[in-house]
């Protein structure tokens, strides 16, 4: 399952999904002709232009995964020495803990574009995320811009699974140095915010 909307169209312009089965494997060879049935009987086709512009995406995939993938090691390596972040989830790190299997899973050093950090509480990280000023808060990922969201905020109440200091951030096209320069910034002024 992928959702089509996310990095395969990589402009956050397109909403699709794609739903594979593998014709190698006895489970695959018993979903496909199931879901054939479900996408016959229910018409569950893709519009012309949202087609359109996830193929159009897909002419960029590998460059912009390779520069979302460069930025996330950069930005979570970065994070990782800051004094003031509790703790930098991503799988390109060498502390993460499935960190070997991402090593033997991912093709040449690229971890994806996704991470998340902890700050201590979910204060700290909402002042963070209104500090920022070039990575924008937003629940999505996999487009040319940086989004940042606190999960906790977002998650049904009663329901609530993610740490309250966690963000998660997708990492966009933008030069490293920014994401990187806005990030530090922003949590200077968090840390400025909750101490006073």
């Amino acid at each position: 399952m992928h959702s089509g909307t996310k990095y395969l169209a990589g402009h956050s312009d397109a909403l699709l999904g794609v739903l594979t089965t593998s014709p190698q494997t006895q489970r695959g060879q018993e979903l496909a002709p199931i879901l054939r049935s479900v996408l016959v009987d229910t018409g569950g086709v893709a519009s012309a232009m949202d087609s359109w512009l996830t193929l159009r995406g897909l002419r960029t995939l590998h460059v912009r995964v390779e520069r979302q993938s460069q930025t996330a090691m950069a930005v979570a390596q970065f994070l990782d020495q800051h004094e003031s972040v509790s703790a930098v989830h991503y799988p390109g790190l060498s502390s993460h803990p499935n960190h070997s299997v991402a090593k033997k899973q991912m093709m040449n050093g690229m971890f994806g574009g996704v991470l998340s950090l902890e700050m201590n509480d979910q204060v700290e990280a909402t002042a963070l995320a209104a500090a920022l000023q070039t990575i924008q808060r937003a629940t999505s990922l996999g487009g040319t811009e940086t989004l940042i969201e606190h999960r906790a905020s977002i998650e049904p109440p009663g329901r609530v699974t993610s740490p309250q200091g966690l963000l998660r951030m997708s990492c966009g096209l933008e030069e490293q140095a920014d994401i990187i320069r806005d990030l530090d910034r922003a949590i200077a002024i968090a840390k400025q915010v909750t101490s006073g």
